[in-house]
């Protein structure tokens, strides 16, 4: 019964990480239960989830996956973090987590199939929201095209401002 648990949990393990957009490897000491729930919470909020893994466990269910490249890093209390969603709101949470709470430490993370060290997960943290990424995409876009039209309006509308000025000074020579 407990090998049949154990299969269980690596295959549990395999489809959550087969399934992951990002994730990162941690070490915790000394978190309370209404610490790692907190972050738990915080986790969810952002489309992602916490798990306390056991290193033979993920070791075996890493093995010929992306994941074993972090094979090194699992030592200690692990504990592994992926996101289903945007990795970048993932390393945002955990970095503020880590800020607060000096009991868990970013170990390294993965992102399409890439291992990223510590400074890379929390410079991938610096990253702007995608919505402020594509703003400003749109914005670069449409920079180009409002220079265009205003160059194209500009010669027109000094035609305009001459004439006013024309007509204002010959209707006011006309009453005075």
């Amino acid at each position: 019964m407990k090998n049949r648990s154990k299969a269980d949990t690596v295959e549990a393990l395999r489809r959550t990480i087969g399934a992951q957009k990002g994730a990162v490897v941690a070490e915790f000491t000394g978190l309370t239960v209404a610490e790692i729930t907190s972050l738990r919470k915080k986790l969810r909020e952002v489309g992602a989830e916490f798990k306390v893994v056991k290193n033979t466990m993920i070791r075996l269910a890493a093995k010929d996956t992306d994941f074993g490249k972090l094979d090194a890093f699992f030592t200690g209390p692990t504990a592994l973090a992926v996101t289903h969603g945007d990795p970048v709101a993932l390393a945002k949470a955990l970095k503020e987590f880590v800020a607060g709470s000096k009991k868990i430490r970013l170990k390294a993370g993965l992102l399409e199939g890439r291992v990223l060290e510590v400074k890379d997960v929390e410079s991938l943290a610096d990253v702007p929201p995608r919505d402020v990424l594509l703003s400003r995409l749109a914005g670069g876009m449409m920079s180009p095209v409002s220079r265009l039209v205003r160059a194209l309006t500009g010669p027109q509308l000094k035609l305009v401002y001459a004439l006013d000025s024309i007509h204002e000074i010959k209707s006011g020579q006309k009453t005075a």
